[in-house]
């Protein structure tokens, strides 16, 4: 027995001895024999092996804890950490702060976990063993970084990478950022990189905002060409018209805008500014051609009051007088109910078509064929909102971690004390993401609120074609009569194509159903001679 007993007092000092090395080793592992010699489980025990010796675990409680992290049980980890930790000064060191942060992140909370992380302050003083831990699990890659919301510090570029910078900072426009700025953000990218060309479109738009066309027309003729571009085509397609428009080369932005098919969705925003291209141009006939289609009735909700301006315009510069009165009679009928609605979209957001909205593009790009009805009970533009997308990507986000802080806080009732904090969590986590899905109805009432102010303009310059019209009448009955003059007028044609076609009851406008249209304005005020 005294022999037994000197054996033991022998092995106490050697394990006394051998104390610190001890206290790194999986204790549990040696005595059930278990294996731990594969490349990803040791680079990670020995990253928690190296957290154990900075944290210095002087509890039961907190060995408890670190058992769980060797284990990668990283919910009871989550679990454990208040119970171990709380009150201590690790908690509120650095470390602690990435430490709690990654065990969010680890259980499903991305969002959360990544936003608590970057919102420490001197994220330099965080144990490289837990930064460590950070870059095994989270790489730039992750679409995560597209809806986390903080302010970008150049540390963490050094431990995630330059993509996960790129992805947080390209959440928010740069069409009115310093162009110093924005140009170096574009010489830290990659070329070709999807980041780059993201970053040379936002440069286009800010030239064209300048009036540098020219420039703005150079940029956008490389992007057109780069690889990896996210961009729509037809939208730097438009953009490529738009600029030859704004620099006065009429005919090839007319060629640009004639590229972009019927089955676009910028269709009808094309054959709207190649109407005005023809106005610029002394055409007036070829833009009746074109209002012709935009003012057709079925197209209603597809397109926007100003393509009612425009064909009361043109018509008035053919003299058309009966068609000018006709489309300004339409507006009410095609417009009034479109602008009610969106005077409750600003009132209260929360209608029928915005849920209708809202849900459609969760699942992606969303048509106006695809929203039907409802597409004219909303902001023309809200469908093609980036920002709205954005917002609703995120929300997405949110919403899910809603659902996981609801199940963790359920399954931290049967696992011990402190589920006040998971409360607090679930209860944190639901309130962002429904304060994201009330930026979402705030940004649709700020589009609504925008195309009302738009539209009283447009009807407040349709009042003025209505007097120019009733001066033009006054003014032509006089001269004709005082100068003795018959009505001969030079006749000009529009479309004229195989598709083209003729509809009886419509003597002095040829037409097909979508825009091929031919114009004849024999009977307008163009005249081939004034004799004096």
């Amino acid at each position: 027995m005294k022999n037994i007993a000197k054996a033991f007092t022998a092995a106490s000092l050697f394990v006394c001895i051998n104390q610190s090395a001890l206290a790194e080793d999986d204790i549990m592992s040696i005595l059930e024999g278990k294996n731990t010699g594969s490349a990803a489980q040791f680079v990670e025990s020995e990253e928690v092996a190296k957290l154990k010796k900075a944290v210095n675990p002087n509890s039961a409680e907190q060995n408890i804890f670190f058992q769980f992290l060797v284990d990668k049980n990283y919910e009871k980890a989550l679990f454990q950490w208040g119970t171990a930790f709380n009150g201590s000064v690790f908690q509120k060191t650095e470390t602690g702060s990435a430490l709690e942060a990654f065990l969010n992140f680890k259980n499903g909370l991305k969002v959360t976990g990544i936003e608590n992380l970057m919102a420490i302050k001197e994220p330099q003083k965080i144990d490289s063993s837990v930064t460590t831990l950070w870059k095994e699990n989270l790489n730039d890659k992750n679409p995560v970084w597209g809806f986390v919301q903080v302010t970008w510090s150049p540390y963490w570029t050094q431990v995630f990478g330059l993509g996960s910078e790129m992805a947080v900072i390209l959440q928010r426009g740069y069409v009115n950022e310093d162009l110093a700025s924005l140009t170096e953000l574009i010489k830290k990218t990659a070329v070709d990189s999807s980041e780059r060309n993201i970053l040379e479109w936002q440069l286009v738009l800010n030239l064209g905002i300048r009036g540098e066309a020219a420039k703005a027309a150079q940029v956008l003729s490389h992007l057109m060409k780069a690889k990896n571009n996210p961009i729509d085509p037809d939208l730097m397609t438009i953009t490529a018209g738009r600029l030859l428009y704004q620099n006065g080369f009429l005919d090839a932005s007319l060629k640009y805008y004639q590229k972009i098919s019927k089955k676009s969705d910028y269709w009808f925003q094309s054959q709207e500014e190649m109407a005005w291209a023809y106005m610029r141009k002394g055409e007036p006939q070829n833009a009746l051609a074109i209002t012709k289609t935009l003012t057709y009735p079925h197209f209603k909700g597809w397109v926007g009051i100003e393509s009612y301006l425009l064909g009361s315009f043109t018509s008035l510069k053919v003299c058309d007088y009966p068609g000018v009165l006709a489309t300004m009679t339409s507006i009410k009928g095609q417009f009034s109910d479109h602008l009610i609605a969106l005077e409750k979209v600003v009132t209260d957001a929360n209608q029928p078509a915005v849920n209708h909205l809202l849900k459609a593009m969760s699942s992606g790009p969303v048509s106006l064929e695809k929203l039907g009805e409802d597409a004219h009970r909303l902001p023309l533009l809200a469908s093609k909102d980036e920002g709205l997308g954005l917002l609703i990507k995120r929300q997405q986000f949110l919403s899910q971690e809603s659902e996981i802080a609801e199940q963790l806080y359920a399954k931290s009732l049967t696992f011990g004390n402190l589920q006040g904090h998971f409360e607090v969590l679930k209860n944190q986590v639901q309130t962002r993401a429904q304060m994201t899905q009330g930026a979402e109805m705030q940004r649709l009432q700020e589009l609504a609120k925008f195309e009302l102010e738009d539209s009283k303009q447009v009807i407040q310059r349709l009042r003025i074609v209505e007097v120019e019209m009733i001066q033009q009448v006054d003014s032509a009955t006089k001269f004709l009569k005082n100068a003795g003059l018959g009505e001969n007028k030079k006749g000009t044609t529009g479309m004229s194509n195989k598709y083209t076609m003729n509809f009886s009851k419509d003597k002095e406008i040829w037409f097909d159903e979508l825009s091929n249209f031919k114009v004849d304005v024999k009977k307008g005020c163009a005249k081939e001679s004034v004799k004096e």
